[in-house]
């Protein structure tokens, strides 16, 4: 499994644009996307995580593998138009996992 995550602070009030602009003008899903998370600061509502859990073996099969295709690349730059700051972005792979 890998996760995606960033940390980004939204330009003020633009929460519900960004969240139409990561999902996409058609609704697809990345390769091995099993679930992802938006969460909002309870202090401040412009500053979200965000992070998608993924199937690694279906990324490393998927066409390109990991690699980011023109839908995808187009998908971002419609985000960023709601962003005014990304602290944090990366991609990680779950080397431990811990249960209830």
């Amino acid at each position: 499994m890998i996760v995606m995550f960033s940390a980004r602070r939204l330009k003020p009030g633009s929460w519900e644009q960004f969240r139409r602009a990561w999902e996409g003008e058609d609704g697809a899903r990345p390769p091995g996307l099993q679930r992802a998370y938006h969460a909002r600061n309870i202090r401040d509502e412009d500053e979200i995580i965000s992070f998608g859990v993924f199937d690694m073996t279906e990324i490393s099969t998927a066409p390109g593998g990991a690699k980011p295709d023109a839908q995808e690349n187009h998908r971002m730059s419609s985000l960023s138009a709601f962003v005014e700051a990304d602290h944090v972005s990366g991609v990680y792979e779950v080397i431990d996992t811990v249960e209830e």
